[in-house]
């Protein structure tokens, strides 16, 4: 499941330079669907992880997810504040990632 991840992080960063360089509102619509799809997948691979989660439950009062559930974690957060981004963008409210 973390190289799954891994992954689709890979695909989510080419699907952005396509929409960079070869920018048009149908192409921002495709890159918003797949980031949002991939999200989906990301958010049901969180809850669906088999894997241990936590190691050594209350180091320093905190719980601290092994690295592979870091992983996966991490990567469905960068790509949740990133769907966020593109649906701001695709309105119009904030061209904070393509100016177009």
């Amino acid at each position: 499941m973390t190289l799954f991840a891994l992954l689709l992080d890979v695909i989510c960063l080419g699907g952005y330079y396509f929409q960079l360089y070869s920018g048009g509102p149908i192409i921002y619509l495709l890159g918003l669907f797949l980031q949002a799809i991939i999200t989906i997948v990301l958010l049901w691979m969180t809850l669906t992880y088999k894997g241990k989660r936590y190691r050594n439950p209350w180091l320093f009062g905190w719980f601290s997810a092994t690295i592979r559930f870091g992983i996966v974690l991490m990567s469905l957060g960068v790509n949740a504040v990133m769907t966020f981004m593109y649906v701001v963008n695709y309105f119009g409210i904030n061209d904070l990632i393509f100016n177009h």
